[in-house]
């Protein structure tokens, strides 16, 4: 176990993702804003947060929420100026809360100066991304976007641009230098101000090894070209070399569509990348390969692929739901009749395992949402839910008269005093923080698993389920879970139950 001394800051953080958007509006616009932030980082900092990640704060025409960039060095005018930028750092700081900002580095906005004078015909712009001339099937090959269609839009020149994504956001071309130049710079712009380090987007595809066309596929016809290349890797050596090893930061990427095997080498690698990843596949475990292929939900996938990167892994970064996901409790829990246990579930399950745990907003109150997370943020039961006293930039959630955090810290037994109370369990848990990890065989959509540490070892239970499971206990006292003593049975998990039962050692 690391000392005191030599341990990194960021390893017993607990996390947050802020969208900015929809978090708090402090002027009355309908939209969440830095200010409004700001107003909440006590609440944040009471919840026991110490580190949050923002998406994106920049200046696009947000034709992609905002992660179609138009100026990495400023600040989106709809969340405020970079005054308020660099008081939301100052204070933050103050309270012990460090911030990490998003960065897209696989594309720009089409709205972006170096885009716009490449089109002027600029060489130098030209030669930060892709242009090329068709040929006689008019697209200079036959790869897939993430989006659909193409990856080739055509110019008023008549060539063409490469974009893995929407047609707004032309993809960089990272075989130049002055590419990494640029963003080497931005980096430093912003470390300069006191950010922590960075969360960075779909890190795994930046680097385009050719343009030759890709084997036919159902789905990214062409991603042979460019998931996990060799390139991939030596720009992040490069920027760990050259820029973050010069900081004390923390910084995480982003990976599309990898295995463990493929995911080690960007965090785990003797030659040093991102502190750690951000993997996702448990997010695609009702998909088929393909996002909007919908299969039914099985707990015990979802219980597989997240042992699986618990045991490949040496630091994973584990969240169960982001803004551009369905609500944790909608996918993974039960919103019709166990809404607060599975909620509490969720959250036992997220802090309970080995490495470093990400909430989203929102997620502590257990919001669900059947469709995106991308809503604004419930702080009471009024008619804009304490968001905005304008009219919101999307529609409240009428859940919001009794999921809300005004309610929630009323009551004892909320869901939000339960993610607080297991954040304080898991900070003073030696076995939670730096403890092994290992998965106990139990009945089918039933998790066990062990968290030991010297001196410390507890048994993780989470039914994934609506009916009662039959299992073996193990160890000797219940110290935590989302049933009390009353309700609890020996011989079953009772429906969304989790409970963490400590032994003698």
């Amino acid at each position: 176990m690391a000392t005191a001394s030599t341990k990194k800051w960021w390893k017993n953080a607990i996390a947050y993702q802020i969208y900015p958007r929809s978090f708090c509006d402090s002027n009355g616009d309908g939209i969440g804003d830095l200010p409004g932030i700001i107003s909440k980082l006590h609440y944040l900092k009471d919840l026991g947060v110490d580190l949050i990640w923002l998406a994106p704060i920049y200046p696009s025409p947000d034709c992609n929420n905002g992660y179609d960039i138009s100026d990495y060095k400023g600040v989106n005018p709809d969340f405020g100026t970079m005054e308020d930028m660099e008081r939301l750092i100052s204070r933050s700081k103050r309270l012990g809360i460090k911030i990490v900002l998003e960065l897209v580095i696989n594309n720009t906005s089409d709205q972006h100066e170096w885009f716009k004078k490449a089109l002027e015909g600029d060489q130098k712009y030209r030669d930060y991304y892709y242009f090329r001339d068709g040929g006689r099937t008019a697209k200079p090959n036959n790869w897939g976007s993430f989006v659909g269609g193409n990856v080739w839009s055509k110019t008023e020149e008549g060539d063409y641009y490469l974009h893995l994504f929407s047609k707004n956001q032309p993809d960089l071309d990272w075989h130049n230098p002055e590419v990494f130049d640029e963003f080497a710079d931005i980096m430093r712009f912003w470390l300069d101000k006191g950010v922590a380090g960075f969360r960075c987007d779909g890190i795994n595809l930046i680097y385009k090894s050719t343009l030759d066309d890709g084997r036919a596929r159902l789905f990214l016809t062409g991603r042979e070209h460019y998931l996990n290349t060799y390139g991939c890797h030596e720009v992040l050596k490069r920027f760990n070399s050259e820029v973050w090893s010069k900081y004390k930061t923390f910084n995480v990427g982003e990976t599309i569509m990898v295995e463990p095997e493929e995911a080690k080498p960007f965090c785990q690698d003797h030659q040093a990348e991102l502190d750690a990843i951000l993997f996702s596949e448990h997010m695609d475990v009702d998909s088929s390969g393909v996002h909007w292929l919908k299969k039914q939900y099985k707990p015990h996938n979802f219980i597989k692929i997240i042992d699986k990167w618990q045991n490949e892994l040496n630091y994973p970064v584990n969240c169960l739901e982001n803004y551009n996901q369905i609500r944790s409790v909608n996918h993974f829990g039960n919103t019709k009749d166990y809404w607060e246990k599975s909620a509490k579930l969720l959250c036992g399950l997220n802090f309970s395992l080995k490495g470093l745990p990400f909430i989203y907003e929102g997620e502590e109150i257990g919001m669900i949402d059947s469709e995106h997370s991308m809503g604004p943020f419930q702080w009471d039961a009024s008619e804009n839910a304490g968001f905005t006293t304008g009219t919101p930039w999307m529609k409240i959630s009428s859940n919001s008269t009794y999921i809300n955090v005004k309610s929630e810290i009323e009551d004892e037994k909320s869901v939000l005093n339960f993610y607080k109370k297991m954040i304080e369990f898991r900070k003073a848990s030696h076995a939670l923080a730096d403890g092994t990890y290992r998965k106990i065989a139990s009945p089918n959509d039933v998790y066990i698993f062990t968290r030991e540490a010297k001196e410390e070892r507890l048994y993780i239970y989470c039914n994934l389920t609506a009916m009662n499971k039959a299992v073996e206990f193990y160890g000797d006292k219940i110290i935590f879970g989302n049933y009390n003593n009353e309700e609890r049975e020996n011989f079953y998990l009772k429906p969304y139950e989790f409970r963490i039962v400590a032994s003698n050692i």
